[in-house]
């Protein structure tokens, strides 16, 4: 050995040791591979506030999705369903420590493995919504439609707005997309709302959104 290299080789040593515990600290989520109908392992590992990559290497078409369902009554977390390629899945970053079953719901007796989150990491909020109807006057209601206020506390997108007026649905807005904060929805009346309301001297109106990920929401207003 030359003279030195004994203490270099120990820096080196020290050095590489610090990098692969820097990579343990710091390593990202395990990536979820299918193929010919199978997942690559029986368990993944993730930290929380992650979204690990879903890669199809087969030729046949796959999806990872949640056995057990979330506050929205979908899968508590999901991907789409692609052909061979990658993309990630949606929902893993709200889950909290625990050991989550999923499946191909194309393949589900071939196809089953679980998702372990860890105690690492933060989990991200589930987006949130409230609601508030604005308008007051059944006649302007009937010719404008609804005018509500939504606040949304995490981005969100594909939330969905109801009104009703008792069991009856007098309108609806889909694919409603929103960053954090307030924003103002129209909701117009269907022939049926618009019927039901008119000649009216007050009614009840009963608001219901949904928010992907998120627990439903509701609220009443009182028209006049």
């Amino acid at each position: 050995m030359q003279p030195g290299t004994r203490g270099t080789t120990l820096v080196c040593c020290a050095a590489a040791s610090a990098l692969l515990a820097a990579g343990s600290a710091f390593a990202a989520s395990q990536t979820i591979v299918a193929a010919d109908n199978t997942f690559s392992l029986a368990s993944y590992t993730m930290d929380q506030g992650e979204q690990p990559p879903f890669q199809n290497i087969g030729s046949n078409q796959h999806n990872a999705t949640a056995a057990a369902n979330g506050p929205d009554g979908r899968p508590l977390f999901s991907s789409p369903t692609i052909g061979t390629g990658s993309t990630a899945l949606q929902g893993t970053q709200y889950l909290t420590t625990g050991t989550y079953s999923f499946i191909c719901t194309i393949h589900p007796t071939t196809m089953i493995a679980t998702l372990a989150v860890s105690a690492n990491g933060t989990p991200v909020p589930r987006p949130t919504l409230a609601l508030k109807l604005l308008s007051k006057q059944i006649e302007k209601v009937v010719k404008n439609g609804l005018l509500v206020r939504m606040n949304v506390g995490t981005k969100a997108d594909d939330m969905t707005l109801e009104a009703r007026f008792g069991k009856k649905l007098i309108g609806k807005v889909e694919d409603i997309s929103q960053a954090t904060g307030t924003s103002f929805i129209k909701v117009k009346l269907n022939k049926a709302g618009k019927k039901r309301l008119r000649n009216r001297e007050k009614a009840t109106i009963a608001l219901t959104g949904t928010v992907p990920f998120g627990a439903p929401t509701a609220s009443k207003g009182k028209l006049k």
